[in-house]
C-alpha cells in the first residue's frame, strides 16, 4: 500500500466533512446563522457517526451521543429544536449528496472478454419503501392505507461498477416510480437494469434512441405485437404468424426460454425490442424481460443472468436498513424524518467508502455487508481524528481501518462470485491506486 494513495483517500473524506465547508453549507441553506455549540459541522459528524456506529432508536439517543462525543451537556429540547428547523432536512440532504458524489471509488470493471464488454456503465434502478408515523400521512401518503397510512420511498440509481449511488430521491410511497428513472440522454453507452415498476415503453424508446441499452422486467399484462418467435436454440416457434398479439398467440414453452421480437405502438412513436419469456414455477406465471440487446451477441440466458445483477441494489437497501439505522422514528415532524433519513444514507455511504478504499489499497475483494457490520470498530477513530483536525492523525486512523478491514471484511466466496455471482458475466474486481 502506497502512502500517497492512502493520503489521497483520507484527504477526500476530510474535504467532504470539512468543518469550514459544513458550517458554510449550514449558513447557505439558512440552517444556522450564528455558530454556537450545536454548529452544523458538529451536528453532522455526530449524526453520521451515531447512525454508523450504534443502534439508534430515538432522538434522545442522538442527543446523548452528541453530548458524549463533544463532552457537553446540551439538553434534549434545544437539541430537538435544531432538528425541528425547516432547513435541517435541506442541510442533511445536501450533505448526503456531497458524500454520495465525492466518496466514490471504482471497484469493478467489465473484462475485455466479458459478455458485457461494450458497456462503460451498468446502472441499476430500484426503490425501497418503509412506513413512518401515521400522523404524517398528509406529507407521506402510503400505498397500503389500512396498514401503513404513511410511508416513504427511496428511489435509487446504483452504478454497479462503483457499487455506489449515482442518485437517490425521497418521495411519498404513492409517488409514481417511473418519474424517478435516470434521464435517457445520460444512458448512452450504458446498460440499465430495472424492475417492472419502472417499465415504460416511451421511456425505453428514448433510452434506445440515446444509444443506451436496457434489460427491464415487464408486468404480466403486457400485450405487444409479436413479429417473430424463437426457442432456446434459435428455432422458430410455431403458431406465431401474422403478427399476433402476445396474449392471443399459442402457449409459450414452460421449459427454457422463448425469445420474441415484439413491437408496441404508442402516441408519437413505437418501441421495438426483444421479449425474453421464462416460466416462474413458484409464482405460476411467465416472467417477461424486455431488452434491446442484439440476439447475435446476447443469448436469452445472458439476458436472464444480467437481470439477476439487480440483486445488488437489494443488498444496498439491506445495508441501509440493517447497519445504518434507516427506519421510522417516533416523530410527527416531516422535516426531522427526512433529515434523519439523509443522515442514515450518509453513514452507509461512509461505510461503503471504507470497503472500497480497502479493496483498492490492500488488494483484497471486500464485502460491503461485512464492512457495514465491523466498521464500527474503526470508524470511531476516524471521526475522532477528523475532529482533532490533524491530517497525520486522520491518515493513521485510515491506515488502521483499511488494515483491519482487509482481514475482517474479505468476501467469503470470491470464486463462487465468478461462477454464479456478481462476476459471472465477465466483471473483474479493480485493485491498485484509485
Amino acid at each position: 500500500m502506497e502512502r500517497h494513495e492512502l493520503s489521497t483517500l483520507a484527504a477526500r473524506f476530510k474535504r467532504v466533512m470539512s468543518e469550514t465547508e459544513l458550517n458554510k453549507l449550514g449558513r447557505a441553506v439558512r440552517f444556522c446563522r450564528r455558530e454556537r455549540l450545536l454548529t452544523p459541522f458538529r451536528l453532522a459528524v455526530s449524526l453520521v457517526g451515531s447512525f454508523a456506529l450504534r443502534q439508534v432508536e430515538t432522538i434522545a439517543d442522538l442527543q446523548r451521543a452528541f453530548n458524549a462525543l463533544f463532552e457537553t451537556e446540551v439538553a434534549y429540547k434545544p437539541f430537538h429544536n435544531q432538528l425541528a428547523k425547516r432547513q435541517f432536512a435541506d442541510f442533511m440532504r445536501e450533505l448526503a449528496s456531497r458524500m454520495l458524489e465525492a466518496l466514490v471509488v471504482k471497484v469493478l470493471e467489465v473484462g475485455r472478454k466479458g459478455a458485457f464488454a461494450e458497456f462503460r456503465r451498468i446502472v441499476i434502478q430500484d426503490g425501497s419503501s418503509f412506513a413512518v408515523k401515521d400522523v404524517l400521512a398528509r406529507h407521506y401518503p402510503g400505498r397500503f392505507r389500512t396498514v401503513s397510512p404513511a410511508a416513504v420511498e427511496l428511489h435509487v440509481t446504483l452504478d454497479l461498477l462503483e457499487e455506489s449511488v449515482a442518485r437517490v430521491a425521497l418521495t411519498p410511497d404513492t409517488a409514481p416510480e417511473r418519474t424517478e428513472l435516470p434521464a435517457p440522454d445520460t444512458l448512452g453507452g450504458a446498460l440499465l437494469l430495472a424492475d417492472r415498476g419502472y417499465f415504460d415503453r416511451e421511456y425505453l424508446a428514448q433510452v434506445s434512441a440515446a444509444g443506451g441499452s436496457f434489460v427491464v422486467r415487464a408486468p404480466v399484462d403486457i400485450n405487444p405485437r409479436v413479429l417473430a418467435a424463437y426457442g432456446d436454440t434459435g428455432e422458430r416457434l410455431r403458431g406465431w404468424g401474422a403478427q399476433k398479439k402476445l396474449q392471443d398467440g399459442p402457449r409459450l414453452p414452460r421449459r427454457g426460454f422463448a425469445d420474441l421480437d415484439v413491437v408496441w405502438q404508442f402516441t408519437g412513436g413505437s418501441l421495438t425490442a426483444r421479449l425474453i419469456v421464462s416460466w416462474n414455477a413458484a409464482d405460476r406465471e411467465y416472467r417477461y424481460l424486455v431488452t434491446n440487446l442484439p440476439r447475435e451477441r446476447y443469448t436469452p440466458a445472458d439476458i436472464a443472468r444480467s437481470y439477476r445483477l439487480r440483486w445488488q441494489v437489494e443488498l444496498l437497501f439491506k445495508e441501509w436498513k440493517s447497519y445504518a439505522n434507516l427506519h421510522a422514528f417516533d416523530t410527527a415532524n416531516a422535516g426531522i424524518v427526512e433529515g434523519l433519513i439523509w443522515a442514515a444514507i450518509g453513514a452507509a455511504t461512509l461505510k461503503r467508502y471504507l470497503a472500497h478504499a480497502t479493496q483498492r489499497l490492500m488488494g483484497v475483494e471486500t464485502s460491503t455487508r461485512k464492512t457495514a457490520m465491523c466498521a464500527t470498530h474503526v470508524l470511531g477513530d476516524i471521526l475522532e481524528a477528523l475532529l482533532c483536525g490533524g491530517h497525520r492523525a486522520l491518515l493513521a486512523a485510515f491506515d488502521r481501518a483499511v488494515r483491519y478491514l482487509a482481514v475482517n471484511a474479505k468476501r467469503a466466496h470470491p470464486d463462487r462470485d465468478r461462477r454464479t455471482g456478481r462476476l459471472q458475466l465477465g466483471l473483474d474486481p479493480v485493485f491498485g491506486a484509485p
